[in-house]
């Protein structure tokens, strides 16, 4: 395997790197902090600063922002309201879609990620902004300043108005047509009917920005909420047979020289989830990739799985601007994902699943598992938390962040 030269992580007041973004907030002659972001290019060298501000970062209430950068670069950018990966600049996209747009150009082509569109910031505001959604915007302003004076019990009704919210018929024409080039299948079922999901899954995601637990974590932490971007990654959803979680520095020891990971049968919420049990867990040096050494064997009783092999999952893609000049990570986990479809509870059994009973299979997918968070740890320079899922031996990346222990 070829080497991998890093930068690497900056982690000073000023900076903090996410998933492949430097952060950077500078405070303006009047001491108001600004955000400039710049996407971590190949080996040591960092792109120009971006001069452009988030498209959200002027509060939309009572008055709407739609003349944002974001909405007047060059390539016909102003009046999409999907994109793919490639189509996007580092301002327009959270961290998710960057960490896979950055990753999927560097790594080894067998580590595999999930083919994905995204909506990226401002087309809330925009759609917001349509005439056929006046009068949402108008009852959203007014809850708005019900809130700003200490009535968070209207968090739940601004979230109930999000979904009031109609959507262009440009929207459900562009995402389609995204889908279709990002090789997203289009779910089976008549058109409008899927689109009227999908739509729903999107406004769930936009109004679970004012969930009680964001909001209040955006106010303990002196953050402003209204400056807070959302988009949406819309991915494949790919059934696993495998999920894990692997961390490229100990996260109990704290050994920087070994990979730590968690495997279980069925989604990622089988590992983080509050079902009963453990998952398999292993150690694997670094100097020799190997070297596993399973710590653990698995017991969850219960995986969660999809019915269908693929599907379509909405996930919550932003970034966050504080203003007194640091980055405040966790804000927003409590931010869902919306899946076309519901998951089913199946009762696993693990006495004859190859990760168990064959030695063999054991130890390649761990050492596979830790090959790849090896090479994307090397990529950014600094320990890495990631998680992703085993489908027919491939191993995919859903999203993977700095390590903070």
């Amino acid at each position: 395997m070829a080497s991998l030269k890093s930068g690497k992580c900056t982690q000073t007041q000023n900076f903090e790197l996410l998933n492949g973004l430097i952060l950077q907030v500078k405070d303006d002659d009047a001491g108001n902090g600004k955000c400039l972001l710049n996407e971590m290019s190949h080996m040591d060298e960092v792109e120009k600063s971006s001069r452009h501000r988030y498209p959200c970062s002027s509060a939309f209430f009572p008055k709407l922002s739609t003349s944002s950068p974001a909405w007047s670069r060059k390539n016909n950018v102003s009046n999409m309201y999907a994109m793919s990966l490639e189509e996007t600049y580092s301002e327009m996209i959270g961290e998710k879609s960057c960490c896979i747009r950055y990753l999927s150009k560097e790594v080894p082509t067998w580590i595999r990620f999930p083919a994905s569109v995204v909506v990226p910031f401002g087309v809330f505001e925009k759609v917001l902004s349509e005439d056929i959604n006046k009068d949402v915007t108008k009852k959203l302003a007014f809850l708005r300043e019900d809130v700003d004076r200490g009535d968070i019990s209207k968090l739940n009704t601004i979230q109930e108005t999000v979904m009031q919210m109609k959507a262009p018929r440009r929207m459900s024409i562009e995402v389609r047509k995204k889908m279709k080039s990002s090789r997203i299948p289009w779910p089976r079922g008549s058109g409008d009917d899927t689109w009227n999901r999908f739509w729903q899954a999107i406004k769930q995601v936009w109004a679970s920005k004012w969930n009680e637990r964001a909001y209040i974590n955006c106010r303990r932490t002196n953050m402003n909420h209204d400056k807070q971007c959302i988009g949406i990654l819309i991915q494949e959803y790919i059934r696993p047979d495998y999920s894990f979680l692997t961390y490229t520095n100990h996260p109990v020891s704290h050994d920087s020289s070994e990979i730590y990971t968690e495997i279980v049968k069925g989604s990622v919420e089988t590992l983080v989830g509050p079902s009963l049990g453990r998952a398999m867990s292993s150690v694997t040096k670094k100097s020799d990739l190997k070297s596993t050494i399973v710590t653990g064997y698995p017991n969850k009783s219960t995986g969660l799985y999809t019915k269908n092999k693929r599907s379509i999952i909405f996930r919550p893609d932003f970034k966050s601007e504080n203003m007194n000049g640091y980055m405040v990570t966790g804000i927003y986990d409590s931010f869902r994902s919306f899946s076309m479809e519901t998951k089913e509870e199946v009762v696993l059994d693990y006495s004859k699943d190859p990760m168990v009973t064959d030695l063999r299979f054991q130890a390649l997918l761990h050492s596979k598992i830790a090959e790849m968070a090896k090479i994307i740890e090397d990529l950014y320079g600094c320990a890495q938390d990631i998680e992703g899922v085993v489908q027919d031996g491939d191993v995919y990346v859903l999203q993977c962040k700095p390590l903070i222990l």
